[in-house]
């Protein structure tokens, strides 16, 4: 039975990886320092995941700092403080640690990490990265698997782990 389980469980990861691959091909852009393929401007038409986020942001006082908003998730979610932190391998006084901290600035692992904790959108997982100075973007393939787990809403941290590992030779919590 048991190893039926980590059949399966191989089985899904690989299918994950793949799925990832396919995601990387459609969405990769190479950098380029040329005017000509700079980003069109153009105002964006109303999205409705942006939306809520901005409902959201709204609804919280507009918090503006990482530790602000982690904070108020944190509230919103009333899950237990060391549940959270040992399923997402944070260290077990992380969100007494942010309230103490207004200008805490995490890696860009850790901060994915708290988007999967808290099972964050794709748009409220870009504003939770962008008040740490973050991003994700289109020229890493990391960001790119990171992306695709997040639009999908899998938030197994250990299947992400496996695929940054199968694709790019890197586990979340290295990302800088």
């Amino acid at each position: 039975m048991f190893f039926s389980n980590k059949k399966k469980i191989k089985k899904r990861r690989e299918n994950l990886c793949r799925e990832a691959e396919i995601f990387i091909q459609v969405h990769f852009v190479r950098e380029r320092n040329s005017d000509r393929y700079k980003f069109n401007t153009l105002s964006l038409k109303s999205d409705p995941d942006r939306d809520k986020v901005i409902e959201w942001y709204d609804a919280h006082d507009n918090p503006e700092s990482y530790s602000e908003i982690v904070c108020a998730y944190f509230k919103d979610s009333k899950k237990d403080e060391n549940t959270i932190c040992e399923r997402m391998l944070l260290d077990k006084n992380y969100f007494s640690k942010l309230e103490n901290s207004l200008n805490y600035r995490p890696s860009k692992g850790e901060a994915v990490i708290v988007c999967f904790a808290f099972h964050l959108s794709y748009e409220s997982a870009r504003a939770l990265l962008k008040s740490a100075d973050y991003a994700l973007t289109n020229s890493e393939k990391s960001d790119l698997i990171i992306r695709y787990f997040l639009e999908n809403k899998n938030y197994n941290i250990n299947d992400l782990n496996y695929v940054l590992g199968k694709i790019c030779d890197i586990k979340l919590k290295d990302i800088i």
